[in-house]
């Protein structure tokens, strides 16, 4: 917050004549502005109660929209003067007059050499008319970081219970960030209303309240996950690499002050039907973090910047849940297009760069996962070592991943019988996807059902073989275009050949 405070004074100082704060926490943004006001008369507008005086919050007039407000300011002498409008999104949306009396002000302010005016513009989200982009300079008013957290922990700890250790508040502040002041506060209190304590048996709070955040946005789903990293047959250079990364994540106060680096994410890329989608569920449940899926496709908007925005707005949510996993599928919806000219790419280039940003300096709890099916669509920048810890291949199964996998499918359907001949089965399935396998497996359970509820057996599941035809044989152009791709780009592979 000190760091904004600065920049917001070196901006005020060079009479900067609007500045616009995006945030959920009025009270932040009216006592930052307090921090900044040296003196100054301060003028408040907000949407429930017109001008009011802004240290009293009591009225000045009658209530009064926006336009009228701006009006009322415009036959004032303004000097050294903060006007601070609240709700700004809902008073310049669909409102001409407010718009152009709100550019009219800063015309004004610009013009007056004599006098300092800064008007500030407070909103839980952007909205800012073409017509006055040129005055204003955008800032994010940061949520608490690790510090300020571990202080209110301290001072509700110093109420409820003293003698919280050191640990536990450590634990509670990395599970705290991503939410606001009054989200902390509240969690503590219904924590210490339900056991009469502070402490890690809290933590359940944290994860439902996060999983409120993401429900009321509307963009992320997220998903229950049943799928462990044992119901995945093979990928056996790629399980031992995530075990690793599970240790550091939940072992992160140690691994830091050890000089371990947060864990960035991964990119699996490959063949459809081979297990990009469950490894990235198996993980969540690896790490025991909640799973976030993010659809690259549905943030595409119809209107300008509503793409970016949709972004934006994802990434910020995932950093609010916070440590959890993001997983990001179908990565190469979104980067298609890009240096191929057309208003389409320009929209994939700003969403590329803004997720390259982000990737490249994020440092919130938020593991990565990045799935995609063809990696020629994706700009060589994505797949550099930096953005993503490790890239890994997941390539058709071969005979020892087959045998695992069959073995998987029916063990779980407690249909593994001792007359099942898994070697011949993995050797009739060259080329099957796991996906082939499962469906092989659910049909040849079905047919003995309905045939009187036979015992399954080894011909049953190979007379199903012989009647599917794999991805590998109906794709086989395409699968071959990857195989092809794949082997030039040198990846990783998830399994051993």
């Amino acid at each position: 917050m000190k760091k904004l405070e600065k920049e917001l004074r070196s901006h005020i100082e060079s009479h900067y004549p609007a500045l616009y704060l995006v945030t959920h926490e009025r009270h932040e943004a009216d006592k930052l502005i307090t921090n900044l006001s040296e003196g100054r008369k301060s003028i408040e507008w907000n949407m429930a109660r017109g001008l009011v005086d802004f240290k009293t919050k009591r009225p000045l007039m009658e209530w009064c929209d926006l336009a009228t407000a701006l009006e009322n300011l415009l036959d004032q002498e303004l000097n050294e003067h903060f006007i601070i409008l609240h709700d700004i999104h809902l008073g310049l949306k669909d409102q001409p007059l407010a718009i152009a009396r709100l550019k009219s002000l800063l015309e004004k302010i610009l013009i007056n050499t004599e006098g300092v005016v800064t008007v500030f513009l407070i909103s839980s989200q952007i909205l800012i008319p073409l017509e006055i982009e040129k005055f204003i300079t955008l800032f994010d008013v940061p949520l608490p970081d690790e510090d300020s957290i571990r202080d209110i922990i301290k001072q509700y700890a110093a109420v409820y219970t003293p003698d919280v250790e050191g640990s536990t508040i450590t634990k509670l502040a990395l599970a705290f960030q991503g939410l606001t002041r009054y989200e902390i506060g509240q969690l503590i209190n219904r924590g210490y209303q339900r056991d009469g304590n502070i402490g890690l048996e809290d933590l359940d709070l944290v994860q439902t309240e996060k999983a409120q955040i993401i429900k009321k946005t509307g963009i992320l789903e997220m998903l229950t996950v049943k799928e462990k990293l044992e119901d995945i047959g093979g990928l056996d250079q790629l399980k031992p690499w995530l075990q690793q990364k599970a240790n550091v994540m939940s072992n992160w106060s140690d691994a830091r002050s050890f000089g371990v680096e947060m864990p960035k994410g991964v990119m699996i890329v490959g063949m459809p039907g081979c297990g990009k989608s469950l490894t990235a569920k198996a993980t969540a449940a690896l790490f025991n973090l909640p799973l976030l899926k993010l659809d690259m496709g549905s943030l595409m908007g119809k209107y300008v910047g509503e793409s970016e925005g949709n972004m934006r707005r994802a990434i910020k949510m995932a950093e609010a849940v916070s440590p959890c996993v993001l997983w990001v599928d179908e990565v190469e919806k979104a980067f298609v297009g890009i240096g191929s000219g057309g208003s389409g790419s320009e929209v994939a280039t700003r969403l590329f760069g803004y997720f390259l940003t982000w990737m490249q300096e994020k440092t919130s709890q938020v593991f990565v996962i990045a799935t995609a099916n063809d990696i020629s669509a994706l700009p060589p920048e994505l797949l550099r070592k930096g953005r993503f810890d490790e890239i890994f291949y997941v390539d058709f199964p071969n005979k020892a991943e087959r045998l695992d996998i069959f073995k998987v499918h029916l063990t779980k359907r407690r249909k593994l019988e001792n007359s099942i001949n898994l070697e011949k089965l993995a050797n009739k399935t060259d080329g099957y996807s796991g996906a082939d396998i499962e469906s092989i497996v659910t049909e040849a359970i079905e047919q003995a059902f309905i045939d009187n509820k036979t015992s399954l057996t080894t011909e049953r599941l190979l007379k199903v073989v012989d009647a599917t035809h794999p991805l590998k044989e109906v794709m086989k152009n395409k699968v071959e275009e990857y195989q092809k791709r794949f082997a030039e780009m040198k990846i990783k592979r998830a399994s051993k050949i």
